[in-house]
């Protein structure tokens, strides 16, 4: 059975076609193709594209079952966050990113490729959107904002984006500005040891993403292609979606998460010949037989509100369900 690939990125147009999703790894990646990984960077996917003339009523999509994926209720999720906090002093743990599984019946007759073009024409010139299917992991559906890598031979762009708020008129915590400069440190760290040229970071900026708003250091550089590989490689997991120190983090995310976070938070995008187009996998979802399975998280600290946490990971999920339920 055929796989599917449909995407867009923010800047291009639609492309959509049939062909076979090949395992491989981050550093042994082909070039000038679309990839996508899981968080753990277990399983790592390309799209040989083979048929670009679709009879879309025909597309071959596949549905995970229920039993599949682990979807806990608020009380679970806030005993879980709670256990999980405790668990950062005898660790040292700074910060880590626990996440849940946003369940939502399929109540509407949307199809996938409805529901993608209803996040293109909603999403499409601030995110990365895409729909993929194949037998080896199901179908998905996302609309993601962060970019990891983008440029070319010339610049490549980079990015820290952290913290979460739904109003604009809200004012950022020091709990938001704690987590986001976790990140920038982290991102830039990584950069400067591949020895970029022509280095620049911006100041702290917010902005948009969807139903809500982040904040974002944008980063600049020069790095020729042949080092690209390894620095996707080695930026991922970013504490954005993973925690600080990374290693500790992610065992403790490993351990104590009651589900598999699969492509959520792990890297989507294309490496081309000139070209990087490299996102994190954040806004998105699972689509099952008879559930939507929504993946949303948030960065946790020792002085994180568990109630305030399972707020912003409803708000995140705004996104998506504001598509689902139009």
């Amino acid at each position: 059975m055929k796989g599917f690939l449909a995407y867009k990125f923010p800047d291009g147009a639609i492309k959509k076609a049939t062909g076979d999703w090949e395992k491989s790894s981050l550093i042994q990646l082909p070039n000038d193709v679309f990839f996508v990984t899981d968080f753990n960077k277990e399983n790592c996917y390309f799209f040989r594209e083979e048929n670009t003339s679709i009879d879309e009523s025909k597309i071959p999509f596949t549905y995970r079952t229920i039993d599949s994926v682990f979807i806990a209720n608020r009380n679970a999720y806030l005993n879980g966050l709670d256990v999980f906090i405790h668990e950062f002093e005898p660790r040292d743990i700074q910060k880590a990113v626990f996440s849940r599984i946003h369940a939502v019946e399929k109540s509407t007759n949307k199809k996938p490729l409805e529901i993608f073009h209803a996040l293109v024409d909603k999403y499409g010139d601030e995110a990365l959107i895409y729909l993929m299917t194949d037998p080896a992991f199901g179908t998905w559906i996302g609309a993601t904002p962060e970019v990891l890598l983008k440029g070319g031979e010339t610049t490549i762009e980079s990015m820290a984006l952290a913290g979460t708020k739904s109003d604009e008129d809200q004012e950022w915590t020091k709990k938001e500005y704690e987590e986001q400069a976790f990140v920038e440190d982290y991102i830039e760290q990584l950069i400067r040891e591949q020895s970029p040229t022509e280095f620049e970071k911006s100041e702290v900026k917010t902005v948009k993403s969807g139903a809500v708003y982040h904040l974002r250091t944008s980063f600049q550089f020069h790095l020729p292609p042949y080092k690209w590989n390894a620095l996707i490689d080695t930026m991922h997991p970013t504490p954005a979606v993973c925690g600080t120190p990374s290693i500790d983090a992610k065992s403790l995310i490993n351990s104590f998460e009651p589900h598999k976070r699969e492509f959520y938070t792990g890297l989507i995008g294309k490496i081309g010949l000139t070209q990087l187009d490299i996102y994190v996998n954040l806004r998105c979802m699972q689509v099952l037989e008879n559930k939507f399975a929504l993946y949303v998280g948030g960065g946790i600290t020792r002085n994180s509100d568990i109630a305030s946490e399972w707020r912003e990971t409803e708000e995140k999920s705004r996104t998506l369900l504001n598509v689902l339920e139009d």
